[in-house]
């Protein structure tokens, strides 16, 4: 179920190269971020935050996010904007760590059988990416950790949400690895990829 009072904040960029996709995401991303918040800056920031949010998206929170149900992906791309500049307005790293800890939160849950190796991750990847994105789709190619990478097609990018698949890229992976960012849709590329490197 889509939040339909929410929808005002799907992307209206006209320079977005995705402008005419309104993207939704789980649940489940928005209350990864808020445990992101939680766990690194403590119980009082997530109300921080809230707050900072205004309406109508405080009272969203306040209520209840469900896990399962659709949200406009601008109220996560908010959220993790607005955590960042009220808790840690000089970080480079905000974003990517969200997305490792969102990554290790899912792989430990019911995710695990799914990627809890490479040849997993290649093989469930679309399918993974769909219980989470109803916009765009994402490729596995190789199915070691030291080559296989992934590429994130017809998905509306932005600098943060890059970042958090960067560092979901490296949380679903596990051990020593960096993820970089090899091509991007912002730099007029055809999809976004992702390549493993040793940390």
């Amino acid at each position: 179920m889509i939040c339909a009072d929410l929808r005002v904040f799907a992307s209206r960029d006209p320079d977005s190269r995705y402008d005419r996709f309104v993207a939704n995401v789980r649940g489940a991303d928005l209350l990864d971020v808020e445990a992101f918040v939680r766990e690194t800056h403590g119980a009082a920031a997530v109300e921080r935050v809230r707050e900072a949010l205004g309406e109508p998206l405080r009272v969203m929170f306040r209520r209840s996010i469900r896990e399962a149900d659709w949200y406009p992906l601008d109220v996560l791309k908010s959220y993790l904007t607005t955590a960042k500049a009220l808790l840690e307005p000089g970080s480079s790293d905000f974003f990517r760590r969200e997305g490792h800890f969102a990554a290790q939160r899912r792989r430990q849950g019911p995710l695990e059988p799914m990627v809890g190796t490479p040849e997993r991750r290649a093989h469930f990847a679309r399918v993974v990416w769909h219980m989470f994105y109803d916009t765009g789709w994402l490729e596995v190619v190789g199915d070691s950790p030291e080559t296989a990478f992934a590429r994130i097609h017809g998905f509306p990018a932005s600098p943060e949400l890059c970042e958090r698949f960067r560092g979901i890229w490296e949380g679903m992976a596990g051990g020593p690895f960096r993820a970089e960012e090899w091509r991007c849709v912002l730099r007029g590329d055809p999809y976004c990829e992702l390549h493993l490197v040793p940390a």
